[in-house]
């Protein structure tokens, strides 16, 4: 006797029904994983804990990153309050300084110093040439330190090149107005020159000024011939800015020579002496 398919589906059914197990209570929804299921479930737990555990300890042994160091807030000038054509107003102190024909020389003379006091003394000329210029210095040793010689052309790092310092004391001589100088704190080197530059009986320094008087220094390298040259420019400067001190002090190059062979320390009475300056600020 043939069972058609349609007559096979029905027991097939019921077979299904007998061998799939009735699952108690409504709230189980999903029927529980099988054995081999939960133990590879307990078996990743396990392994991601054990992961997680040493992730965060080699986190909390792990250096905190280096942060890039950010640059210093500039300095900014206090502001002074005066009175102006439109009521009170702010100024700043170097504006204020100027306003008052004051310039301050207070690092190195290097080219960037030597541009800015060259261009204050050149304003404060064209706006009054009769009035006086009072220049403030406070500036140690400024000497060439070294020359180093790159492919035939020499590159000079200057703590004060006498080359910016000789552009101050050309235009001291070409303007109108008379400059004083003020010495404090300390003076050295070629900054000496631009001290004793200041129109006779109006260089001046304070009671602790230290003022120091020393030949220029300089360092060199490369082939013979480029020594040579450098030093008889060396040589040169070194003529030069003894040719002002004794034009300024009244004293003859040879004894300004001598004065300066060696650092030569000086107090505001021995510096009157020398004629570096004319008076001393109590």
């Amino acid at each position: 006797m043939q069972v058609t398919a349609l007559q096979q589906r029905p027991a097939l059914a019921a077979q299904q029904q007998v061998q799939q197990p009735q699952w108690s209570g409504a709230r189980s929804a999903v029927p529980p994983r099988p054995l081999a299921d939960s133990a590879s479930s307990s078996l990743g737990s396990s392994l991601a804990r054990s992961t997680g555990s040493r992730s965060s300890s080699s986190a909390a042994t792990r250096l905190a990153p280096v942060r890039a160091r950010r640059e210093r807030d500039p300095i900014l000038a206090p502001m002074i309050q005066q009175d102006g054509p439109n009521g009170e107003e702010a100024v700043d102190l170097y504006g204020y300084l100027m306003r008052n024909r004051i310039i301050f020389v207070n690092q190195r003379i290097g080219d960037d110093v030597a541009c800015r006091v060259v261009a204050s003394l050149l304003a404060l000329d064209s706006l009054d040439d009769q009035e006086e210029i009072k220049l403030y210095i406070n500036c140690a040793q400024a000497r060439l330190t070294a020359c180093v010689v790159i492919c035939n052309c020499y590159a000079l790092a200057l703590r004060g090149s006498p080359y910016a310092v000789v552009s101050i004391l050309d235009t001291i001589r070409a303007i109108s107005a008379p400059v004083s100088t003020v010495a404090f704190g300390i003076v050295g080197g070629t900054a000496t020159t631009v001290l004793a530059a200041g129109a006779k009986g109006r260089r001046f320094s304070m009671q602790n000024t230290r003022i120091l008087l020393q030949q220029p220094m300089g360092g060199l390298q490369g082939s013979a011939d480029e020594c040579n040259i450098t030093a008889t420019e060396l040589n040169r400067n070194m003529k030069i800015m003894y040719r002002f001190l004794s034009e300024f002090t009244g004293l003859p190059e040879e004894t300004v020579e001598m004065e300066c062979d060696r650092d030569n320390f000086l107090g505001p009475e021995q510096a009157i002496a020398l004629g570096l300056i004319d008076g001393v600020i109590a």
